[in-house]
């Protein structure tokens, strides 16, 4: 019998390359959580991942690029979780008022908050927003995607749906920017079961669906 070897298996140079990319992009979430965007330096990131400078420079040649990359990075990780807890709804359920409640609590994740900065500081950094203008058109791509394959449209209705999306969107944002300059979870409850209200009364009328069930 072929004895089988116990040591644990190396990792490749791709799987320890990768490793480090997460680790960088993580300490940088959590820098600009902590520290805010000017207190996110390239040094305190590369301390924080506990990798050398060089080795952070030779995957983000720009501090920018090095910021840009961790939002794209955390939008996936929200919207993987978001993607995963709506297909697990469990049958019957109210699937407007549930992809809402996901939204919104997607919403009040502090690491958005950091990232609203970032988009603050790009209005005087060309490069910062040039960035984020990128990363931000493929999320809201991806999402759209994503709200399409949760709530199936009929495809003369399909203007009429994004523009749908985008008014909740922006009216889920500033929900939680207005929590963060005045919290008010009341207040909060309220305008969610309003906008619940008009995002399900037109997503009923007029075949916007395929399929009626919301």
């Amino acid at each position: 019998m072929q004895e089988v070897s116990s040591k644990p298996r190396r990792r490749t140079q791709d799987e320890r390359t990768a490793e480090t990319r997460v680790r960088v992009l993580d300490a940088v979430l959590a820098c600009l959580v902590e520290r805010g965007y000017a207190g996110t330096t390239t040094t305190a990131v590369a301390e924080r991942a506990g990798v050398s400078r060089g080795a952070q420079l030779h995957h983000f040649r720009t501090r920018a690029a090095l910021v840009a990359a961790a939002v794209e990075h955390l939008y996936a990780g929200l919207t993987a979780d978001y993607e995963k807890a709506f297909a697990n709804l469990a049958p019957g359920a109210d699937r407007v008022s549930t992809a809402i409640d996901l939204l919104w609590d997607t919403f009040l994740d502090p690491r958005l908050a950091a990232v609203l900065e970032l988009f603050v500081a790009g209005r005087t950094d060309d490069e910062l927003r040039e960035q984020l203008a990128k990363v931000a058109a493929r999320h809201r791509a991806r999402v759209a995607e994503l709200a399409r394959t949760s709530f199936p449209v009929a495809p003369p209705r399909e203007q009429e749906f994004d523009g749908l999306l985008t008014l909740v969107l922006d009216a889920l944002q500033g929900m939680a920017v207005a929590q963060l300059v005045e919290p008010d979870e009341e207040s909060a409850r309220a305008a969610l079961l309003q906008l619940k209200g008009i995002a399900r009364a037109e997503l009923t009328k007029g075949g916007i669906l395929r399929r009626a069930r919301v």
